[in-house]
């Protein structure tokens, strides 16, 4: 396994280069879609009641690099999931350095320092980021232990935990690693395994042409359950255990299947625009 430090420098330099040129194929052979995106959008499919969304936006900058979310979800007209989510990651080591996650009622704001994090509950103000917002409570988590003596990763936010998929060894099936999520609860472990692979045929909009494209993938398909199943939700609030098929090599992000609260059965939400 590469250092945070490499596994940082790599990804950062995914985004800006094509996947031909950095695997050494021909000057006109086309680039694979799954290296180097910045924006990646997935939306419910096969629920004529539901209408979801989740997009996710990555950039780099003076700062590092910063993963930005949206999520969205009606269900028979009514808003069952809004909101928003930035996670920053330090350019040098690759680790969370911040976390903030805010909807129309309620935010919260993640510091991660040298031993320990910080969970801030917010209040949102009348106008203004969550920057502006009121403090309402403050608690502070040591790290596990196990961090340091197994030389473990930091926890990482849900979101910023898909990052670190592509640097672990999740390639056949029961392939299994566990990683420590930070909630406002204390640090948790989630368990990461490998169930099956396929190869498919992904249909998507491309956001630098805005014309649909179809491009070969070869799949896993990960389980990602929190050892805990009352943990926060993550994706479009979904709570327990959660399917993500990926694109094998790049970890990109191409489903999501779980249980959304009020929703009956599980909801599947599949790539639909990519750039």
């Amino acid at each position: 396994m590469k250092s945070p430090r490499r596994w940082i420098a790599w990804w950062t330099a995914g985004l800006f280069a094509l996947a031909g040129s950095a695997c050494g194929g021909a000057a006109d052979e086309p680039a694979s879609p799954w290296n180097g995106w910045t924006t990646l959008r997935l939306k419910a499919r096969a629920a004529p009641l539901l209408r979801g969304q989740v997009e996710l936006r990555l950039r780099r900058g003076p700062e590092g690099l910063r993963l930005e979310t949206s999520t969205s979800a009606r269900f028979i007209g009514a808003t069952i999931a809004q909101s928003e989510t930035v996670t920053l990651l330090d350019a040098g080591t690759g680790h969370t350095r911040e976390y903030r996650s805010y909807s129309r009622k309620k935010g919260r704001r993640y510091t991660f320092g040298e031993a320990g994090y910080s969970v801030e509950k917010l209040r949102p103000a009348e106008q203004g980021e969550i920057d502006g917002w009121t403090v309402t409570s403050r608690e502070e988590f040591p790290y596990p232990a196990s961090c340091a003596i197994d030389g473990q990763p930091r926890p990482f936010d849900y979101y910023g935990m898909l990052l670190r998929l592509r640097e672990l060894k999740l390639e056949a099936s029961g392939d299994e690693v566990v990683l420590f999520v930070a909630t406002s609860a204390g640090p948790q472990e989630y368990r990461i395994r490998v169930m099956e692979s396929r190869v498919a045929q992904r249909e998507f909009t491309n956001l630098g042409s805005g014309k649909k494209q179809t491009w070969p993938s070869r799949e896993v398909r990960l389980r990602v359950a929190p050892t805990d199943p009352q943990a926060e939700a993550g994706f479009l609030d979904m709570q327990g255990d959660v399917e993500i098929w990926v694109e094998a090599q790049s970890k990109t992000l191409l489903e999501i299947i779980g249980k959304i609260p009020k929703v009956p059965g599980k909801v599947k939400l599949e790539l639909s625009a990519l750039g």
